[in-house]
């Protein structure tokens, strides 16, 4: 189905849409834009399983903390048009903030709970907030039957999946591997913004993951952290926080008897970098 478009507004997105036929299955592929080989991932995941993608970009405000984090997030609109351009089926949505949260805003905000208060949420309060916002309208104007969403953001997978199930939004949500560089680094938008002397240092926060996973059979969770901790600064990255939860709860852990995740935020300069491993 050639359907390559890009609209402005949801109205007339919807129009479009209606206009192809009926009953269409839609995938929503959900971006800030700056998009690199992970969101097509996701691109290609969402066609094969669907009618009809659509991607939208929408650098979202409420969920930057930091003014300068928000002024400085890579914005590449052209060419992220010209990348999305060899998927005919895909359509492209750049809305405006005033379509995305309107006077009469359709999102009533939720308990997140533990998810909004350790991790991401403790280091950058009032982003999941805002990220339960967006997402929440997206779905809610877009109507799509499946969304997706890349796993190198676990805690906001985790997020947008306790918002699908408090508001009962009919979309199926779906987490898609992390894609890497051939060195292992989580590919990123914010990679943009690093220089290649900094796209090795930054090799550091995947190398302790897998520190972490190689011996999370030798030590006990307290004295793994520390070690790893201690290979980490090893490095010229600035750590914020690594530290192991359930993969499913997020709750602490003491011992590595369940399905657990490794969570690692860094600055690599003045970019802040995260990364996660299941263990």
């Amino acid at each position: 189905m050639d359907t390559f478009r890009t609209f402005y507004d949801f109205i007339e997105l919807k129009e479009h849409t209606k206009h192809l036929g009926e009953p269409l299955s839609i995938g929503l592929v959900p971006t800030m834009g700056a998009l690199h080989k992970g969101h097509l991932a996701l691109v290609e995941k969402a066609a094969n399983e669907n009618d009809i993608v659509v991607v939208t970009i929408f650098v979202n405000p409420k969920q930057f903390n930091n003014s300068s984090d928000l002024k400085q997030y890579p914005r590449t609109i052209e060419t992220d048009i010209a990348l999305l351009s060899a998927h005919k089926n895909v359509i492209i949505c750049i809305p405006n903030e005033s379509d995305v949260y309107p006077k009469d805003d359709p999102y009533s905000p939720i308990n997140l709970g533990i998810l909004n208060d350790i991790l991401e949420g403790k280091y950058r309060p009032g982003h999941f907030p805002g990220v339960a916002h967006v997402v929440h309208n997206l779905f809610h104007f877009i109507e799509p039957s499946s969304a997706y969403f890349g796993l190198k953001d676990y805690q906001q997978f985790a997020v947008i999946r306790e918002m699908v199930n408090q508001t009962q939004l009919k979309v199926r949500i779906e987490g898609c591997e992390t894609v890497r560089d051939k060195n292992g680094l989580a590919l990123s938008s914010r990679n943009f913004n690093l220089n290649e002397e900094q796209l090795k240092d930054a090799l550091i926060i995947v190398d302790t993951l897998r520190f972490i996973k190689n011996n999370k059979n030798r030590f006990e969770i307290d004295h793994l952290l520390e070690t790893a901790k201690g290979f980490f600064n090893k490095g010229k990255l600035t750590l914020e926080y690594l530290d192991i939860v359930d993969a499913q709860s997020f709750e602490k852990v003491n011992k590595l008897n369940q399905k657990s995740v490794c969570c690692i935020a860094a600055f690599c300069g003045q970019v802040r970098l995260i990364d996660n491993i299941l263990l």
